[in-house]
């Protein structure tokens, strides 16, 4: 996680510093090594959030493209609570996807977010055997991940190219520029100033 708390204030991780958990309320750890970004850990992480997963470098570098009020937010519904990775100033719940995730977990998590929910996968590790012809914007899936045959949101996937919108129903994709994505969907740029 990038954000813990220290008397009730937001801060980002740095070498020995102490700092709580916002969701659990328990200490975390900083890892501030030379290798991976700076970041906070449980100790224990058995009694926070069920949907927690470890954060690689690509989780992380996506959240920074979003304001600090945007990110790790806590959203509290039928008195449950869970850590959205990002929600956007107008409602969109973002959440960053690396790794499989069971169609239990799917659906909770779509259950739970609702109707603002959209899906970004790394296609680095979720986007294996994925053809994509840029010309005629036709996808296709050798083996698709859970989320892409049990998703009823909005599922991008991170390529090479850019950001692909997946279409199951006709092939068809659409694929964006990072900061196209981030204007249409994360509320960041200007209309006037994105591509």
């Amino acid at each position: 996680m990038i954000w813990a708390l220290k008397n009730g204030t937001r801060i980002k991780a740095s070498p020995k510093e102490k700092a709580l958990c916002p969701l659990c309320k328990q200490e975390v750890i900083s890892k501030c090594g030379e290798i991976k970004i700076w970041h906070w850990a449980h100790k224990s992480n058995k009694d926070c959030d069920s949907w927690w997963e470890p954060e690689s470098e690509w989780h992380i570098n996506w959240k920074n493209e979003f304001p600090k009020e945007c990110q790790e937010i806590i959203i509290i519904k039928e008195g449950k609570k869970h850590i959205a990775d990002i929600k956007t100033k107008t409602g969109t719940i973002i959440e960053f996807q690396k790794s499989p995730i069971s169609t239990n977990d799917i659906k909770e998590r779509e259950r739970f977010y609702g109707n603002n929910l959209i899906w970004l996968l790394d296609g680095k590790s979720l986007g294996k055997n994925l053809y994509f012809n840029p010309i005629n914007k036709y996808q296709k899936w050798k083996w698709k991940p859970s989320i892409i045959k049990i998703s009823k949101r909005p599922v991008f996937i991170e390529i090479e190219s850019g950001i692909l919108r997946f279409s199951d129903e006709t092939f068809k994709s659409t694929l964006f520029t990072k900061k196209q994505f981030l204007q249409i969907y994360g509320d960041i740029f200007k209309k006037e100033d994105g591509k």
